[in-house]
């Protein structure tokens, strides 16, 4: 074992407290640890450095030289360790990039971005239920950054002080149980879900839900909206074979449930994220956007369901 500073600093402590005990405490280590190290030093130099006796621990005179020579080592690194720390650049305390998540895929993505793009940075991410919220605490700051969605004729416009950019447009499928018999098709026409009943979360926005709603009458019926549910309660009650729902084309696979294209690709939605104008995202906002775009393509191919559509139909272009 080479002889360190911080076993001197174990023999100043252990002759300061004199004991094994009361060093330990010090040095904010165990009694057992702190003697197996104290043993291992003595076996170093070849003799005991203490008396050890119900008195406590006393240095021998091997101990006693040694402790002369270990405070002015001691002290000579202490004052070189705090000459240095005045030399040394001021660390920046930075503040942490507050993100606002939309409950889509897109938040998984850019976290996963920021994380290769900012590898230093603290993020903190924050998925809200609807989108609503989000435009007004990019305008007052309270956030840096946002995933968001918006859909034909219900499209966004960024609030004062913030930058809105697409990322991409997507498909909305729809989810079968895996016995369904439109299961068997490989895309299906909205107009033959008439008869079914739907599983829709509960606080969607008047956006989608009007979108959604218009764009089943103009197929020819009005959606039986039998459950308001979350995502989690609606994934298992599809699988049971309770109802149909809508899902992200980029979705992974669900068990017990067919994830199937609609004709015509008549549900859409458009990706977009939000920054600050004056915030931290902004020296950085191309890099990003090119990032998150091309993560989200790769993941994209995640999804047996839309890579397959992808194949056969290409993204889509225009919302």
């Amino acid at each position: 074992m080479d002889l360190q500073v911080r076993h001197l600093r174990v023999l100043c402590a252990i002759a300061d407290s004199g004991s094994i005990s009361r060093a330990a405490a010090t040095l904010k280590m165990s009694q057992p640890a702190l003697t197996a190290q104290l043993r291992r030093i003595e076996q170093m130099f070849g003799d005991p450095l203490f008396d050890r006796g119900p008195e406590g621990a006393r240095p021998t005179r091997l101990g006693e030289w040694l402790l002369v020579r270990s405070r002015s080592l001691v002290s000579a690194v202490d004052e070189l360790e705090r000459t240095a720390r005045r030399y040394a650049p001021p660390k920046v305390e930075t503040a942490p990039i507050r993100v606002g998540c939309a409950p889509t895929r897109l938040r998984i993505y850019l976290a996963k971005t920021l994380r290769q793009l900012l590898p230093g940075a603290e993020i903190r991410l924050l998925t809200e239920q609807t989108i609503d919220t989000l435009p007004g605490l990019l305008e007052s700051e309270r956030i840096e950054l946002a995933t968001l969605d918006d859909y034909p004729d219900h499209r966004l416009s960024a609030p004062p002080g913030a930058v809105y950019t697409a990322i991409a447009v997507e498909p909305l499928f729809v989810g079968l149980p895996a016995g369904h018999p439109l299961a068997a098709r490989e895309e299906v026409e909205l107009r033959d879900l008439a008869e079914e009943d739907w599983a829709l979360p509960t606080p969607l926005e008047s956006g989608p839900r009007e979108y959604f709603w218009n764009t089943c009458a103009t197929h020819g019926f009005a959606p039986r909206v039998a459950y308001g549910v979350n995502l989690e309660v609606g994934v298992d009650l599809v699988a049971e074979g309770r109802c149909v729902s809508l899902f992200q084309a980029t979705v992974p696979a669900r068990e017990g449930i067919a994830i199937r294209p609609l004709t015509d690709s008549p549900l859409r939605f458009r990706h977009l994220i939000g920054w600050t104008a004056p915030g931290p995202i902004t020296a950085h906002a191309d890099d990003l956007v090119r990032a998150l775009t091309t993560t989200y393509w790769t993941e994209s191919q995640r999804s047996p369901a839309y890579r397959n559509w992808l194949e056969r139909h290409g993204p889509l272009k225009r919302l």
